[in-house]
């Protein structure tokens, strides 16, 4: 999910070669009813995950075979696609898995344990449970060619005595804006696309709820918080013997970041970049921060350098994030969304709807759980940064609201 969020780990991250086997029926769907429980950990998914599916199928004429193997089918498709395995491993499975109730299980590499659960019959349909753990693919990701938004504030700068030489008092403004230039000149799916008009001091208290907020109103998935710890200036003077030599002075620069996946408020990137260069102005000049003069010197340079490692590190750790947004708007049988043509999301494109809870463990710790609506919701109309909806088999879309999400892999 998210993010490519870390998901409970169930079992060893290390591939099984042998073999298992598992009694179970399995069948073909006609009507079904989808529920994926994600118990969520962490914020990079780097080992195996667990998804339970549960599917329920209408009895057609009777025909109790039939019901099974269609919810059963279906339930382990959209287990296997949600949690990103390939679609080579979905077939392989479902196509060769399901033919037999005497079940052998090859681990591919991407499933680790795959089992039957449950099976509960009622007067007209029947509930079909499956569980497996889910490695995420090892090729790369579809995801890498949709755009990543991404929203921010000016960066604080914890020391604003630090900007009294030059007179730079809109440094951080300047700084943050220059990131957004050189993202975009870098990575061409990577967009700092909002920058709220002022600076955040991002404390620990109610940070999960800041990003969300900030997530939310800037209709973006990701949210990078930064502050500035250190822009000082160091001088040193020439020594009486070398009285003919000019100051000697250095400038530092320490950002220190953090981005989130705004949707759930996942930690997915922490780090400080720190660097140092000549600072070519005497004490008493008077600096343009937004200038070209400003960012050619040394000290402009060595800033634009770590802005460049920043957004790599920051496209390698979101660009197989699943592309995530809100649904904005129920009307009849259709829904709008808060993707669009910016995003990638084209007509035909398919999405998956779910909503989030939290829960708590026995020893206080909180999850976030997440409800898969059953099926798969297919793009009709896509508009610059919305797009419109219909399910993609039924047509029915009761119990979705304005607070769910959606994603796409």
């Amino acid at each position: 999910m998210l993010g490519k969020p870390t998901f409970a780990k169930l079992a060893s991250a290390s591939v099984t070669t042998g073999k298992r086997r598992y009694q179970a029926r399995y069948a073909k769907n006609a009507f079904f009813m989808a529920l994926f429980c994600l118990a969520l950990l962490s914020t990079r998914q780097s080992h195996a995950a667990w998804y339970e599916a549960k599917g329920q199928a209408v009895i057609v004429n009777g025909n109790k075979e039939k019901a099974r193997r269609d919810a059963t089918e279906e339930a382990l498709k959209q287990a296997l696609l949600f949690a990103g395995a390939s679609i080579s491993s979905v077939q392989q499975l479902t196509n060769g898995l399901l033919e037999s109730e005497d079940i052998t299980i090859s681990s591919t590499g991407e499933v680790d344990h795959l089992e039957l659960t449950d099976e509960v019959w009622h007067s007209d349909y029947v509930t079909v449970s499956v569980r497996a753990d889910i490695f995420p693919a090892a090729k790369q990701c579809s995801a890498v060619e949709y755009d990543k938004n991404i929203a921010t504030s000016y960066f604080m700068v914890e020391n604003r005595n630090h900007l009294v030489e030059g007179k730079i008092p809109q440094f951080s403004e300047a700084v943050t804006k220059k990131l957004a230039t050189e993202m975009s000149a870098q990575a061409p799916h990577l967009h700092l696309a909002y920058i709220a008009p002022h600076t955040t001091r991002w404390g620990i208290n109610g940070l999960e709820e800041n990003v969300r907020a900030l997530s939310q109103q800037s209709n973006t998935q990701f949210v990078l918080i930064g502050s500035i710890s250190d822009v000082s200036v160091e001088r040193q003077r020439p020594s009486s013997i070398a009285f003919w030599k000019k100051e000697k002075a250095t400038r530092y620069f320490s950002l220190n970041i953090k981005v989130f996946d705004g949707i759930n408020s996942g930690l997915l990137l922490q780090k400080n970049y720190v660097t140092e260069a000549d600072w070519p102005f005497n004490r008493f000049t008077d600096v343009d921060e937004f200038s070209s003069t400003f960012w050619r010197t040394d000290y402009g340079r060595a800033i634009k350098k770590q802005m460049h490692e920043l957004t790599a590190d920051i496209n390698e750790i979101i660009a197989c994030q699943p592309m995530t947004g809100r649904v904005l708007n129920v009307a009849g049988s259709h829904i709008s969304v808060s993707l669009g043509r910016d995003n990638g999301i084209r007509p035909g494109d398919e999405l998956f709807v779910y909503q989030t809870s939290e829960i708590i463990d026995r020893h206080g710790k909180a999850y976030l759980q997440y409800h898969i609506y059953p099926g798969a919701f297919v793009v009709e109309n896509a508009y610059g940064n919305t797009a419109k909806l219909v399910h993609k088999d039924s047509g029915i879309i009761a119990n979705i609201q304005q607070s769910d999400f959606v994603i796409k892999r």
